[in-house]
């Protein structure tokens, strides 16, 4: 495969084909698995890459990336989709790929939410609008017949059947809203000097469910509430507290199954996983859940992401239930995984950074400067195909009213299809880099000296060659979620092992230990914390062999075979 199209979203389908004939063109660095069956059982690909011929998969240090956690959130997928692509096609040919691939070990699945990912592409429901619609198409917390049968309000819909849902306005004396004097495209609140001119109620588009003629109009319940990104444990809360977050943690087979690998592959350091939108990564480095060492290494993190992608960071401050993919493996598990937010549509156009934008969006001044300079954007950049004009149609429950506006999920939630490659081309290298940071154990120096009759002193010398230690985040090492490094001997048949033990546990530091600590600089120093020395004694009648080897969860591991002299 030469290269991969960027001139649309694949269904599930294409990307299921282009994932089989990646790992049937690179059987040595790739393999797909299923982690297991969708609730509509569509396999949940998972492609692992890396070189086996340097060692198998699990022995090496691990970097997580995962896309598309949201039904609607599709843009993951095709970052993920080309980082798989990348890295298969450019081993052999560039140094810092074959390199990564002969030491690391990378696990990508594109898709997390499967089913909800091929009703968003199918479909013209935007999936996580006003009313909170993110499960795509999975009825939660109602069923569909108790949705039908008992709820009432108005529900998102493509009324006037042009394959898009945008918004509906209906002239009110008494409505909060008025056109732009600069743009009659554009809505605006209504400020209390407002007193003359045309008013408007807006609403999305969609029907009344249940409608009965009643004049106040109000939203119906969601009917796909169910957020795969407050079901996870970390810090997970019942529905009442954090909506969506579905009867239990784990409850979503799609993320049991996920959980269940992360579980099961305790080489995993790092993670990424790709949401959308708002350019941005949310990180922890002022979570004062984990230790200060920690999250200074956020803040090299998020240095790293600043410098490939031109986003900025915001730390989360835990204030209450979050639920998400990212807490469970950022602070539950201690393996650092931010979010990363793709798509910056506001710095697109122009406007102010995206931590400065929430403030003043909300006044009819920031409304207006947004949407002229949107309009200005769709005009030269998509030839006005992203704003569908304000148009007459009669509704079906309420007579004469207007539809128009922007379309949102190709807009607002994903990039147009024009700016796709480039968002992805942006943001692909950003795990790339992350995964630099693994810890990486290897046998420095490794002797067999001969000390007395039948005597001999077997020793090895280790270095975490890595910048991280070997444990990753201190807060591991604090909730018991990361095993220590263990160096051990294998002696050869007939012989004893008369001083040392057969396995030592150990952890050490990497070389950015002193970014992460607050120990003195001469102090440092005095030690390399990063290395470490064992020995053993072992009696041996006739000649043989011994094994040295040292191995960790997240580091590696390596081995000599030693003679013993004569």
């Amino acid at each position: 495969m030469n290269m991969l199209k960027f001139d649309h979203y694949y269904l599930y389908d294409e990307l299921t084909e282009t994932l089989h004939e990646l790992a049937s063109e690179y059987p040595s660095i790739a393999k797909l698995k299923s982690l297991g069956k969708s609730v509509e059982n569509r396999d949940l690909w998972l492609m692992e890459i890396t070189n086996t011929e340097t060692g198998p998969a699990e022995d090496k240090p691990a970097v997580w990336i995962d896309g598309n956690t949201h039904a609607g959130e599709v843009m993951g997928s095709m970052v993920c989709l080309k980082t798989i692509w990348h890295l298969l096609t450019k081993y052999g040919e560039d140094p810092d790929v074959t390199e990564m691939l002969d030491t690391i070990t990378f696990y990508v699945l594109p898709r997390i939410d499967a089913d909800g990912s091929e009703f968003v592409l199918t479909q013209p429901y935007y999936v996580m609008g006003a009313d909170n619609e993110t499960g795509g198409g999975r009825w939660y917390p109602l069923s569909e017949d108790e949705w039908r049968s008992t709820e009432s309000g108005l529900h998102f819909e493509d009324v006037d059947g042009d394959g898009f849902i945008v918004k509906m306005r209906i002239p009110d004396p008494v409505g909060e809203w008025k056109t732009s004097d600069k743009d009659p495209r554009i809505m605006l609140k209504r400020t209390p000097e407002d007193q003359e001119g045309t008013f408007y109620r807006v609403y999305p588009e969609g029907l009344i469910l249940n409608y009965r003629g009643e004049k106040e109009i109000k939203m119906a319940p969601a009917r796909w509430s169910l957020n795969f990104n407050r079901n996870w444990p970390g810090e997970w809360a019942k529905e009442e507290v954090s909506r969506g977050s579905g009867p239990y943690p784990l409850s979503i087979p799609e993320l049991r199954a996920v959980a269940d690998f992360l579980v099961n592959h305790p080489n995993i350091g790092l993670g990424a996983t790709y949401h959308t939108n708002g350019g941005v990564l949310f990180s922890y480095s002022e979570d004062e859940q984990i230790p200060a060492r920690d999250r200074k290494l956020f803040k090299i993190i998020e240095s790293i992401f600043l410098d490939q992608t031109g986003y900025p960071s915001i730390s989360m401050r835990r204030k209450g239930p979050s639920g998400s993919f990212s807490t469970y493996m950022s602070v539950h598990r201690a393996i650092p995984c931010p979010t990363v937010e793709i798509w910056d549509l506001l710095g697109e156009i122009g406007m102010e950074r995206w931590t400065n934008r929430r403030e003043f969006l909300t006044t009819p001044e920031g409304q207006e400067e947004q949407g002229l300079k949107l309009m200005a954007w769709n005009e030269k950049e998509l030839d006005g195909d992203a704003f569908i004009d304000w148009h007459e149609f009669d509704h079906p429950q309420l007579g004469k009213v207007e539809i128009g506006g922007f379309k949102k999920k190709f807009v607002f939630r994903n990039p147009p299809v024009k700016f796709m490659e480039g968002e992805v081309d942006k943001l692909m290298f950003y795990p790339l880099r992350l995964a630099k940071l693994l810890p990486s154990l290897v046998i420095k120096e490794a002797s067999a000296t001969k000390v007395g009759e039948d005597l001999y002193e077997c020793s090895m010398t280790l270095e975490n060659i890595g910048a991280l230690p070997t444990y990753v985040m201190k807060h591991a090492v604090d909730i018991g979620s990361t095993k220590p490094a263990m160096a051990s001997i294998k002696l050869g048949a007939g012989m004893k092992l008369l001083k040392g033990v057969n396995f030592e546990k150990f952890h050490l530091e990497g070389y950015l230990n002193k970014d992460l600590t607050e120990v003195r600089q001469e102090r440092f120093n005095a030690r390399d914390s990063n290395k470490a020395t064992f020995s053993w004694i072992v009696s041996a009648e006739e000649p043989g062999e011994v094994t040295l080897e040292v191995k960790s969860p997240k580091a590696g591991r390596d081995k000599a075979i030693l003679k013993l002299p004569q």
